[in-house]
């Protein structure tokens, strides 16, 4: 296998549907909307059927054992990805990757500010050592409890020597009052728009997501496709995007054998399976992290990031430090203690498996956007090559949990 990324991108030849984790049943009378970007999962079945079809695949016998046995080594097959790897999925505008807006800065008409530590810690439940996890045993059921998933710990479970008791934690302020001042959720900045970000100077511009494309809502009934006829009660309404000029979707893809270089191709992309082109574009132009000037480094989530339960990532443990509850943890060989985060809504992703013939569960993410204000124990710069670029959690393969590193005050 070969370490050289090919960047991909897929250009749209129609709407765009990448469909959010419920389902119609339970959406009521709401539309259900697009996702954007797509989910990775979303992004790497279509880089596979592309790839598999170029190879003369028959979809009906490659699930079958033994079938392509040296294409699966490669490629992949149902949740396993093979020896592929991939770095966004991320938008690209005009040719150069977008980045998603930090969730500590905060804007109010023209004005800027930004959230750091505050000074007086806050004693609540954010200071207990994990997250606070039901018993998944029926209440009064005695004798052992049901296993929690792979990986995952119950409240007071961990390393042995794991704070257990609730502490003050230091909440995210604003640096100056701003009434009214909301987090740029759905914003979108170029690499040197985010550099400033990152250094803690505003930008000159947010990209919002009215300037990349339009919603259009559409309303569809289910058929029976036997008696070719509708099916009474059973409407249902969706948004699509419209992409606007200059829109695509790109995505790193590591792992393909250096001969193979697939033909470009028209795809079936995301929900109602929409045109796209896919194809091998240039390389985006690398973003590159801030100095940092002291010990203080901020991690940034440049895609959504699978943790688990947890809100920090996986190896991180709690502990205390002058009576206030830390985290703390190592990424890559830096040794990080996490002092205060922003973490958005949850980002929820489903999907359908075709292999299984069925809805994949659905998982709650880290957002992109999400910011983590460390301390680092060493020397910074160092430890800021290290950590940028790298993925962390679970599912890394995917792209999930991507980091881009700046600084903090």
């Amino acid at each position: 296998m070969s370490d050289v990324i090919q960047h991909w991108r897929f250009d749209p030849l129609d709407t765009w549907f990448f469909r959010e984790a419920r389902g119609f049943d339970t959406s009521g009378s709401n539309a259900l909307s697009s996702l954007f970007p797509p989910p990775a999962r979303t992004v790497a079945g279509a880089l596979r059927t592309l790839i598999g079809e170029q190879q003369g695949v028959d979809w009906a016998r490659f699930a079958d054992a033994g079938e392509y046995a040296d294409l699966k080594q490669i490629i992949g097959s149902g949740d396993a990805l093979g020896a592929l790897c991939l770095t966004g999925p991320y938008p690209l505008w005009n040719d150069a990757r977008l980045y998603p807006v930090p969730l500590h800065l905060l804007k109010k008409d023209d004005a800027y500010r930004f959230l750091t530590p505050g000074k007086e810690p806050v004693l609540c439940d954010l200071g207990a050592p994990h997250p606070l996890i039901p018993d998944p045993s029926p209440p009064g059921e005695k004798g052992e409890k049901a296993p929690l998933p792979s990986g995952e710990r119950g409240w007071g479970e961990g390393r042995e020597d794991q704070e257990t008791r609730i502490l003050p934690v230091k909440l995210p302020c604003l640096t100056e009052p701003l009434p009214g001042a909301k987090p740029l959720e759905h914003g979108w900045l170029t690499g040197e728009n985010l550099q400033r970000v990152l250094s803690g100077q505003p930008p000159t511009a947010v990209i919002k997501a009215a300037d990349l494309y339009a919603e259009e809502p559409r309303l569809g009934i289910a058929r029976n496709n036997r008696q070719r006829t509708g099916i009474d009660g059973l409407l249902y309404q969706t948004r699509h995007l419209r992409p606007r000029a200059g829109l695509a979707i790109g995505v790193g893809v590591q792992g393909l054998p250096p001969a193979w270089r697939p033909a470009p191709g028209v795809i079936r992309f995301g929900g109602e399976g929409r045109a796209s082109a896919a194809r091998i574009g240039t390389p985006p132009v690398p973003f590159l992290p801030p100095e940092p000037k002291d010990n203080r480094l901020l991690l940034m989530l440049l895609t959504h990031a699978d943790f688990g339960r947890d809100w920090f990532p996986p190896g991180f443990g709690a502990e205390q430090r002058d009576g206030v509850r830390i985290w703390r943890g190592t990424i890559n060989d830096v040794t990080l203690t996490i002092e205060c985060a922003v973490i958005g809504k949850a980002a929820r992703e489903g999907g359908w498996d075709l292999l299984k013939q069925q809805p994949r569960p659905v998982k709650s993410l880290v957002p992109a956007g999400s910011v983590y204000f460390c301390t680092v124990a060493g020397e910074a710069q160092a430890a800021a090559r290290a950590l940028h670029g790298q993925c962390i959690g679970h599912d890394t393969a995917l792209g999930r949990g991507e980091l881009a590193i700046g600084t903090w005050q």
